[in-house]
């Protein structure tokens, strides 16, 4: 079966220990590796990459696990066969956060991307906190654009083929004044709202979710949006394709 870690914000926290071990718990692969890709936050500089590389590392050795680090910092690399191969036989793969935009466009259509559809088809859980959970839906916005008041709001990966993901829900506003009303106006009609508040994660199969951390998960309802608290479970189909 599927499983999936959606995470606001907040990787590799003491907060995020009883979700990671969830995800490690749920694997159908009896193995110690876990792989940890920064690479969304290759564009803010080799230090900022490494730093969350180390972060990783330290984390997950410290739930007993052999994390290593896919060192991807764009496209090209994520068509590296041997960093493809290194997916197979993963316990976890997980997406730390950075440029949601940048990290849609760096796996597209690559042979990494296609070895971790094809790992999570055969249990291996699948994390993305902040960008690594936003490109997983149908919008990736770009970070640059949007702080150069260009159109943000590029195609996401669609592993979740209806899914309008977004993280970091309950403090968008004070990143950026008026960014929930932008990324609400910017809703396509045709998919599902899954908004996850910081330090909070959204664990499930693509359809069946509970809600772990300190704040809580946002989704339509029947009037209007509805909050669905930590401990919350809720069912949402989010069109998972494995194909």
């Amino acid at each position: 079966m599927p499983a999936f870690v959606l995470m606001g914000s907040g990787e590799f926290m003491p907060w995020a220990k009883e979700t990671d071990r969830w995800a490690l718990d749920a694997s159908a692969v009896d193995s110690d590796r876990v792989l940890i890709s920064p690479l969304a936050a290759a564009p803010e500089g080799d230090e900022v990459f490494s730093q969350w590389a180390r972060m990783g590392i330290e984390y997950f050795e410290d739930l007993g696990m052999k994390p290593e680090v896919l060192d991807m910092r764009m496209h090209e690399d994520a068509g590296d066969p041997s960093i493809a191969r290194a997916i197979e036989g993963a316990r976890y793969v997980f997406f730390s956060g950075g440029n949601p935009g940048f990290l849609a466009r760096s796996l597209r259509d690559t042979a990494v991307w296609k070895a971790v559809v094809a790992a999570v088809s055969t249990g291996t859980p699948l994390g993305g906190c902040s960008a690594g959970l936003v490109a997983l839906g149908v919008v990736a916005p770009d970070i640059a654009a949007m702080n150069e008041k260009r159109d943000p709001f590029n195609e996401g990966l669609k592993l979740f083929a209806r899914g309008y993901l977004q993280a970091h829900w309950d403090a968008l506003d004070g990143y950026m004044p008026g960014l929930t009303q932008r990324i609400l106006d910017a809703w396509p009609s045709d998919s599902v709202l899954f908004a996850v508040d910081e330090e909070t994660a959204a664990v499930g199969d693509g359809t069946d979710w509970l809600v772990t951390g300190s704040g809580g998960l946002t989704i339509p309802g029947l009037d209007g949006l509805e909050h669905v608290p930590a401990g919350g479970r809720v069912s949402v189909d989010l069109g998972l394709t494995l194909s």
